[in-house]
């Protein structure tokens, strides 16, 4: 039962994490792009802080104007508080919330919200649709860091601990004890029952030493693990704009958006630009980066690459393709979980073996 959750619990990630990604894409909703929709509707985005909330309706303002977002089936995410280098360090995990909690923890909050815009009634408003729920996001720090803090958080630490885990815990627990219990008194059946006893306490067994060693090993493992993960899908972010095998595109806004080599004979200059992943070390020479962003050709058909205006639009630098690194991180991802797994096993076997024994010798020497 854990692992059926624990598998529940990774494809909702996934999901919120491609429904996201699929968001940023969408164009901001501004006041003049308001006034053209219709009672159909599309996607948009909108940034904005938290203004008032009654009946499930969340009404978020930006400098231009507010906007009503029906909560009644959105899915509302809490990013945890942004540290004083949090590109470089682990996230945790998004909290998710009710609608009646928002106005409790929106205090100072920045608040993003990503689904399909309509006109209703004469007045804007966001709705969700059955096939694709509102995205609404609570967060602190700067917009343009939104987009790498919830690829990089949303994804559970530790996918075996899940809200199936303490009811199935439980249930092979009783289950276990019953089954002991029925060959407690059959002396033919002692290795059932000794087998039994030791099932019971299996969940205890990986913190119990000596099986404890391995699985701390294994944790380190997985948590490492996670973190290449979501290397793989920083590094992949470009992508989405751009598509398989282009150079440039437009973005939402009009502005035109590519890649740039740094030994391109068209590469003129750059700005100060972050790397990708941000905390990547690259040895590689920086003439060979792919740098993206808004690109400005001059008279003479060099490029500048500059911070776009979107905030969900990455600015920044890697030293190889994103495919190329994404495989590397995704292998090294596998190989860690791998190993993880292997040290959990070998763990609770070690403990499981030592525990049998254990319960052997004293029923036999009582």
């Amino acid at each position: 039962m854990p692992i059926i959750g624990a598998f529940a619990v990774r494809r909702t990630w996934r999901l919120f994490r491609k429904r996201f990604d699929e968001l940023r894409l969408s164009p901001i909703l501004d006041y003049r792009k308001a006034s053209l929709l219709d009672e159909t509707g599309s996607d948009f985005r909108f940034f904005g802080g938290f203004e008032s909330i009654s009946d499930e309706t969340l009404w978020i303002r930006s400098d231009a104007f507010t906007v009503p977002v029906d909560l009644s089936a959105a899915k509302v995410f809490m990013l945890p508080i942004e540290g004083n280098d949090t590109l470089s360090k682990e996230e945790g995990v998004p909290r998710t919330i009710r609608w009646k909690q928002v106005s409790a923890v929106s205090e100072g909050a920045r608040i993003f919200v990503g689904g399909r815009a309509r006109n209703k009634k004469g007045r804007v408003c966001f709705e969700s649709r059955r096939e694709a729920p509102l995205i609404v996001i609570l967060y602190d720090g700067q917009e343009r860091s939104l987009l790498l803090r919830a690829v990089r958080a949303g994804r559970q630490k530790n996918e075996y601990w899940n809200p199936v885990t303490p009811y199935s815990i439980a249930l092979g627990i009783f289950a276990q004890l019953l089954m002991a219990l029925s060959f407690a008194n059959r002396p033919a059946f002692s290795s059932a029952f000794i087998a039994s006893i030791t099932g019971a306490f299996a969940p205890l067994l990986p913190i119990l030493p000596p099986g404890l060693l391995l699985t701390a090993l294994s944790r380190s493992a997985w948590r490492r693990g996670r973190s290449y993960r979501a290397l793989r899908d920083l590094v992949r972010l470009p992508l989405k704009h751009l598509g398989e095998g282009a150079t440039k595109t437009m973005l939402p806004d009009g502005s035109t958006y590519g890649l740039v080599r740094m030994n391109d004979e068209r590469f003129a200059s750059i700005a100060s630009i972050p790397t990708l992943p941000p905390e990547a070390t690259h040895t590689s020479d920086r003439e060979e980066w792919y740098c993206y962003g808004v690109l400005r050709e001059d008279d003479d058909g060099k490029l500048t690459v500059t911070e776009p205006n979107d905030p969900s639009a990455i600015f920044a630098a890697a030293a190889d393709e994103p495919e190329r690194l994404a495989a590397r991180y995704s292998r090294r991802a596998r190989l860690l979980e791998i190993s993880a797994s292997a040290a959990l096993f070998s763990g609770v076997l070690l403990n499981m073996t030592l525990a049998y024994l254990l319960i052997d010798f004293v029923r036999k020497a009582s």
